[in-house]
């Protein structure tokens, strides 16, 4: 019975704890897709992600004779799609959007 107790109050802690960390995580993926800008090198893109401690993925060479890339900021929080999709060409940053699917 006492363990019964014991998992009950961690899920009422988990529900309550979770969509707190959603809020901050994607409100932190908003934050910096709003910073990204268009011209902005791929190195300066790199930097501030890491200064700014957000989860990317990439930069990915998506077609090498035209010099397409991509990068994506994802979310910490599982079972969310909530991400900023950030495109660009050669060496520079093109666009930046949010994709929360």
């Amino acid at each position: 019975m006492k363990m019964i107790v014991n998992v009950i109050q961690l899920a009422v802690v988990a529900a309550i704890i979770y969509p707190i960390f959603y809020i901050w995580d994607t409100d932190k993926i908003e934050q910096f897709c709003k910073i990204v800008e268009p011209g902005m090198t791929k190195l300066a893109l790199i930097q501030l992600a890491d200064e700014s401690s957000v989860k990317m993925l990439g930069p990915i060479d998506g077609d090498v004779a035209g010099g397409k890339w991509q990068a994506t900021i994802v979310a910490y929080s599982p079972y969310t799609e909530y991400s900023c999709e950030i495109k660009g060409i050669a060496n520079s940053v093109a666009t930046a959007t949010i994709n929360d699917d």
